[in-house]
């Protein structure tokens, strides 16, 4: 019985499968529901509005959804009835759905919430061709979509009222899981066997880091809708509190102390390294126990394991220090002790059940601050729409791609041999994403998922012939697709197609559209191929240097705001938490931009490796800042503070000025830090600062060559 409760429990608490459910509740209505009441007819214009409805869907507040709903239903009525009306008249038709489709497109510049409405509607409009002709009265399909998109929208609320936090919950679960990976990856920088691949760990670090900032973000787009609601109740808050740990977790996890090069040099015959590696595996595992509790809505019950790994780390370097007085490389692993340990004391104090903090008035409007970038008024919205209508953009250049592909996709199913020329425009809007990079993936995926398709759906319209039996595959097949378009696109695409195949054998169409579905998505790929690769292609707007300005000009302010708690004392205030996340994006942006870079059509692979150890270095030196405002502190030490105003305007001169910096000047600064370290009442209070300090130069003179040749070998 107990194994019964627990396995509810874990159910109520995954959303896929929450959400799996409440799609077979759909589907079965639309299509087993109206065949059992008599109206098959229905059956296919309202499980394609019903599944359009799905593609919208976005985690907001009940207030927003139902606002949300009723924009998708006046879009879906207006753009398909429009679609009606011009249908005899083929020139404006297609005139009309490239140029709205491009207008949708651009709407998501408002934000995702846009977006995901917008590429439904797109969706429906050419759903809406599947079906003209069909029907007597011009309203008869508009009207069929809308009823699809009231019945998904209202089992939709249902399911968001019964959980209205679940898809929160598993947002901020999903952070503290990537921060365990995060500090998985960490670790393995800590193995003495790991000699030579140093820079491949330090890349692989900096992508988990990026996956750590994607999550980060997510939840916060979550966060924001249910902290704008008109009364914000407790349990918002203890989100959002939740999701301040996780961000300064993360500062913590991603700070680095050392050059992990020299580990090897001075500690690979001892056994603190293999220690520090246990204790760094031990808080990942705690960050997913963490995560699954976040996620059971448990308390967090940390391990006694990880007291006594950390107990006898502190022992075994109190013995090597004992042992080599003189070593001055341990005070780097101190460092590392020091932030291990400030990590296992935050996990041991936290509790899910902690008193959940009471904010005034001007504190939440803060924290609205921080994390709203939604649109504020008329003016805000023509401003982000503005800031996007350049070739620069590429939502502008995905829009102008998506009404080109739309024109010609349109233009060849006019031919006599494209029967059913709506599955150009069907695969072509799939496939061509918003990067050459996506779109490329989506083509393969998309192209072997509709020839399984086919070829699973023929034997079962062979020997499946009843109705009944081709409804509920249907329906298995729909929420096979919802449940895998996420994590396995082909096969996505192969419960997709199978779930077409069958929903059109209802007109009687099955075994006549499987050839021409085949034919119709290689031209579809083939359109959206050529248009990322002809059509403002990407490599032409990957802006190298732009990226990197916008790096460094991110890492700098972070470090600034450090210096400057350094000198007046710490605050966890706006303006540092906006320009700690403003650091981490513009090195996801980096990361990405980079990562791309091998997908291009003879790529330069000189340009490639220097990018990717640029990355490398960049993401380096906001670790280094990390751990300088993870132990920010005011000092009254004034040269210390001397020698970081130094060092700041040292890095101002040659990441944001791109003044050239005479090497004996970085010599002098890391021989001033060197004389510091040798006084021991200074090295003792302050061996992080300084330590991070000669990080910071010692690192400056590769990342400034680094970026000097990236920018040589930058296509213009």
């Amino acid at each position: 019985m107990k194994n019964l409760s627990l396995l509810f429990n874990r159910f109520r608490s995954n959303s896929i499968l929450l959400y799996c459910l409440q799609i077979l509740i759909v589907l079965c209505g639309t299509t087993l529901g109206l065949y059992q009441l008599g109206f098959g007819q229905l059956i296919v214009p309202v499980t394609l509005g019903a599944i359009a409805t799905a593609l919208t869907d976005f985690d907001d507040r009940l207030s927003i959804r139902l606002r949300n709903l009723i924009y998708v239903c006046v879009l879906f009525f207006t753009v398909s009835t429009i679609l009606e009306f011009l249908a005899p008249y083929k020139f404006w038709f297609i005139v009309y759905l490239s140029l709205s489709s491009a207008a949708l497109v651009m709407m998501g510049a408002l934000g995702q919430r846009y977006a995901t409405i917008s590429f439904g509607t797109i969706l429906l409009s050419i759903y809406t061709m599947f079906g003209l002709g069909e029907y007597p009265d011009w309203y008869q399909q508009p009207s069929y979509f809308v009823l699809g998109a009231l019945w998904y929208g209202l089992t939709s609320i249902l399911f968001f009222v019964i959980r209205p936090t679940l898809p929160l919950q598993e947002k901020i679960s999903t952070i503290f899981q990537d921060i365990a990976e995060l500090r998985q990856a960490k670790s393995r920088l800590f193995d003495p066997d790991n000699i030579d691949n140093v820079e491949t760990l330090l890349f692989e670090l900096s992508q988990k880091n990026s996956q750590v900032v994607s999550s980060l973000n997510q939840a916060k787009n979550s966060l924001l809708t249910r902290l704008k609601a008109s009364r914000v109740n407790n349990t918002s808050i203890y989100w959002l509190n939740l999701y301040y740990f996780a961000q300064d977790m993360h500062e913590q996890v991603t700070s680095s102390y050392l050059h992990y090069e020299k580990i090897h040099q001075n500690f690979s015959r001892s056994d603190l390294i293999f220690r520090i590696q246990k204790n760094m595996q031990l808080q990942a595992l705690a960050c997913h126990d963490l995560s699954q509790a976040i996620l059971d809505h448990q308390s967090y019950q940390p391990r006694e394991s990880a007291s006594k790994a950390l107990e006898n780390l502190e022992l075994s370097m109190r013995d090597w220090v004992q042992q080599h007085p003189n070593n001055l490389e341990v005070k780097n692993l101190e460092l590392i002790l020091n932030n291990l340990k400030s990590v296992h004391e935050q996990f041991a104090q936290l509790q899910l059940n902690q008193n959940i903090e009471q904010l005034s008035p001007q504190q939440h409007q803060d924290h609205l601050n921080l994390l709203d970038d939604d649109i504020q008024g008329v003016q805000d919205l023509i401003l982000k729409i503005k800031q996007q209508l350049s070739p620069q953009s590429a939502l502008f250049r995905h829009a102008v791609r998506l009404a080109v592909i739309f024109v010609v996709g349109y233009a060849i199913s006019l031919l006599p041999f494209a029967q059913n020329g709506y599955w150009i425009l069907l695969t072509s809007l799939f496939v061509c994403q918003i990067t050459y990079f996506a779109t490329k993936s989506r083509l393969k995926l998309r192209t072997i998922g509709t020839l399984l398709g086919v070829l699973l759906g023929i034997p079962i319209l062979y020997f499946v012939p009843s109705i009944e039996g081709q409804l509920l595959l249907t329906v298995i097949c729909g929420v096979s697709f919802f449940y895998l378009r996420q994590k396995k696109y082909a096969l996505a695409t192969v419960m997709a197609t199978l779930m077409v195949l069958l929903i059109f054998n209802l007109k009687g169409a099955g075994f006549s559209i499987i050839l021409p579905r085949i034919i119709d998505t290689f031209i579809g790929c083939a359109i959206a191929w050529l248009a990322v690769n002809f059509i403002w292609p990407d490599w032409n707007f990957r802006n190298i240097s732009s990226n990197i300005k916008k790096n460094n000009q991110t890492t700098f302010d972070y470090f600034h705001v450090v210096v400057q708690q350094y000198h007046q004392g710490r605050e966890l205030d706006l303006e540092y938490r906006t320009t700690r996340r403003a650091a981490h994006n513009a090195q996801i942006e980096l990361s990405n931009m980079i990562s791309s870079l091998s997908t291009e059509p003879q790529p330069n692979q000189e340009l490639i490796q220097y990018a990717f150890r640029y990355l490398v270095y960049s993401h380096s030196q906001l670790s280094y800042v990390s751990a300088l405002g993870h132990q920010r502190e005011k000092i009254e030490d004034q040269a210390l503070l001397e020698l970081l105003d130094k060092i700041e305007n040292v890095l101002k001169q040659s990441l944001i000025e791109q003044a050239a910096i005479p090497p004996q000047r970085v010599e002098r600064l890391l021989e001033d830090i060197n004389n510091l370290n040798q006084q021991h009442q200074v090295s003792a209070k302050h061996p992080l600062l300084l330590k991070q300090m000669s990080l910071l130069l010692e690192t400056l003179p590769e990342l400034v060559l680094l970026k000097n040749k990236l920018l040589a070998l930058e296509i213009k």
